[in-house]
């Protein structure tokens, strides 16, 4: 018993009787050129979200500069880095950031990058293999700068709170002492 098998109809006939079927040719740097756009749009969208969790976190940090300056706009992943990089910039000089002089360079290089997402499309750039590969290295390298930076800050202020919180608790466990040893005078003194 033979599988009954679907049949396909010829080609139309073009204007010359040829058979006018067409065949999409791709050549072989077409996927991995693919792959490496989607990598430089992932990692763009990676940076865009750590800049945003580091002006977050600053903001909820900065209670006297938060009444005079509006958080940074809400934008679509691939909208430009440049209004939320400003408000960062701002932001680092009232949050007594202590890496200030890392903090800028990163904030220095992702406005540089920011302005290959732009260029991102253009044939000179999307066909250079190479180039997109330094791109999603060097965007990684800058996110992975954002995301430490904003470790090392929150690590830094949860040791001084607790440091502040230490001191708090000896000096009122010295106050108590002192009071203590002065109710203990004035009793020795009353009976004698």
């Amino acid at each position: 018993m033979s599988i009954p098998q679907a049949r396909r109809a010829p080609a139309p006939a073009g204007a010359d009787g040829f058979a006018a079927t067409i065949t999409t040719l791709r050549p072989a740097s077409g996927h991995e050129r693919a792959e490496l756009i989607r990598d430089v749009i992932d990692a763009f969208r990676r940076l865009r979200n750590s800049i945003e969790r580091f002006e977050r976190m600053l903001a909820r940090g900065d209670s006297a500069g938060a009444a005079g300056m509006g958080g940074a706009p809400a934008a679509q992943a691939g909208a430009s880095l440049q209004p939320l990089l400003v408000v960062l910039a701002r932001r680092i000089d009232l949050a007594r950031f202590a890496r200030q002089r890392e903090l800028k360079r990163a904030i220095r290089d992702a406005r540089r990058l920011d302005k290959t997402r732009d260029a991102l499309f253009s044939d000179a750039f999307c066909l250079d293999t190479e180039a997109l590969r330094r791109t999603v290295a060097e965007l990684e390298r800058l996110d992975a700068a954002f995301v430490g930076l904003g470790v090392e800050h929150v690590l830094a202020q949860y040791a001084n709170a607790a440091e502040a919180h230490s001191e708090a608790r000896c000096e009122a466990q010295s106050c108590e002492a002192a009071a203590g040893c002065s109710v203990a005078k004035a009793v020795t003194v009353t009976a004698a």
